[in-house]
């Protein structure tokens, strides 16, 4: 059993480097040990409880010059410093001027709901939040590194001209198989096979962990509790943390916000996986890196309603767009780009003869153009196949649609080679040069040559074909 330290306000700690720090204020204390603020104001110093035995002091230790050797993703507070006297503990970094994940996840009862969970940029900096999350993550799980303590304590967050995200206590990281981790988590968001005992925590586990902490990020509520569990008993709660329970439905959550007013449809089907599938087959469970993808889709997808300020999906009922959810005010897009597949004979799309009627009619993607700002085109809408392990990442930049007060202009600011420009009812095509801005027009099509700068060609019996992706720009009448 572990047993307190006494308070060291005003001590001087020497690291196994030789550095001296000078702690000067107790700035918290939790399950594991104490964290100080140190007198040069750049770094915490945590320091564990004694364990009363050598060898866990041992392991403990081993674990943190494991942790110290590892190349962390910029997200991770990284371990400066190693102490092993008169305590055993570690440096890392200060993290300034950022308030922990929880203030998104535990309404703020001074306000409204409504106020609470649209403050700042509502919806859209939820979800951009949570796409810098699961990218920090997806860049841990590259390594088979587990974090496995993700909850809103542990991850910090600060807006800015975009989010800032950094990721504490990165003394629980774990890798499979080298021993035992030292934690298990925080119990809303371990996963099942790890409360029971069946498995140490890995990336599986992480997976798990990520997707509730996302789903409570958007919805506000937990994917196992049901409106009877939260009514019910601490039992009852807890065996639904523990498996027993069904995914939620919509008609058995109304503590939280509906999934249609929160989800795309694909972070619905990749929730689904995780919590449906994933509990008969752990290996269901979407990645990391298919829910930064997610969330960067669904960001591009949201707008705001010009009544009340809420960001939201812009929704149809038949051809009509429906109001704002928040306010039912009128609120619509004003131009969007949708993409499509292409598939034509020969192999110059500019003559060749489209045969795939119906797929050339039905956007694969799409993206909601926002007003007057940039709208950075991702590498993931032009690409057709999204392989992770290419050095080539589906989020790189590749296109730009900035608007001004009166107009969209399409401009190449990444100098992407074979980017065309197709005018609406001309036979031009006009290859859209480095920083070269050209207005759009509503039915202008861009055309993607991204296969050694021209189409993707293939050969059926006996006939060229060949396949290329284009955007058609539309204005929203």
């Amino acid at each position: 059993m572990s047993i307190n330290i006494e308070d060291l306000t005003g001590a001087t700690i020497t690291a196994e480097s030789g550095n001296k720090y000078i702690l000067t204020k107790q700035a918290g204390n939790g399950a594991q040990g104490v964290v100080y603020e140190e007198s040069h104001d750049k770094y915490m110093v945590k320091l564990y409880y004694p364990s009363g035995s050598v060898s866990i002091d041992s392991d403990v230790v081993e674990r943190l010059k494991f942790i110290k050797s590892v190349n962390m993703p910029n997200n991770f507070v990284s371990v400066v410093d190693i102490i092993t006297q008169p305590y055993i503990g570690y440096v890392m970094d200060k993290v300034a001027g950022h308030k922990p994940l929880n203030a998104y996840l535990i309404p703020d009862h001074n306000m409204t709901f409504s106020e609470w969970y649209n403050q700042g940029l509502g919806l859209y900096e939820r979800v951009f939040v949570g796409y810098v999350i699961a990218k920090a993550f997806g860049e841990l799980e590259k390594s088979n590194l587990s974090y496995c303590d993700i909850s809103g304590n542990n991850i910090l967050i600060k807006i800015g001209k975009g989010a800032s995200v950094k990721m504490i206590d990165i003394d629980n990281i774990y890798i499979a198989g080298k021993g035992k981790s030292s934690v298990l988590g925080t119990p809303r968001y371990i996963a099942p096979e790890v409360i029971n005992r069946q498995k140490n925590p890995d990336v599986l586990s992480d997976n798990y962990s990520l997707a509730v902490l996302l789903f409570e990020l958007l919805r506000t509520g937990h994917p196992y509790i049901s409106d009877d569990i939260l009514d019910g008993s601490p039992e009852d709660e807890e065996n639904a943390l523990l498996g027993t329970s069904d995914y939620v439905d919509e008609s058995n959550s109304s503590n939280m916000l509906p999934e249609d007013i929160v989800f795309t449809d694909r972070l619905k089907t990749l929730f689904r996986h995780c919590f449906v599938d994933g509990k008969k087959n752990r290996l269901s469970r979407p990645s990391a890196t298919e829910f930064e993808y997610a969330l960067l889709e669904a960001s591009n997808k949201l707008i705001k309603c010009p009544s009340c300020g809420a960001w939201h999906y812009p929704k149809k009922n038949g051809k009509v767009y429906e109001g704002c959810p928040w306010c039912d005010s009128p609120s619509r897009p004003t131009a969007m780009l949708n993409f499509y597949d292409i598939l034509f004979e020969g192999n110059d799309y500019k003559t060749g003869k489209t045969v795939d009627e119906i797929r050339s009619k039905k956007p694969v993607n799409s993206y909601v153009l926002k007003e007057s700002r940039k709208n950075i085109i991702k590498s993931l809408y032009v690409l057709r196949y999204d392989d992770p392990s290419k050095e080539k990442r589906s989020a790189d930049n590749y296109l730009t649609i900035a608007h001004n007060e009166k107009e969209y202009h399409v401009y190449n600011e990444y100098s992407k080679a074979g980017i065309v420009l197709h005018p609406y009812g001309t036979d031009k095509y006009i290859n859209i040069e480095n920083n070269k801005a050209i207005q759009l027009h509503n039915g202008d099509e861009i055309f993607f040559e991204i296969n050694a700068n021209s189409v993707a060609n293939i050969e059926c019996g006996g006939v060229e074909y060949a396949f290329i992706r284009k955007a058609r720009f539309m204005e929203v009448k």
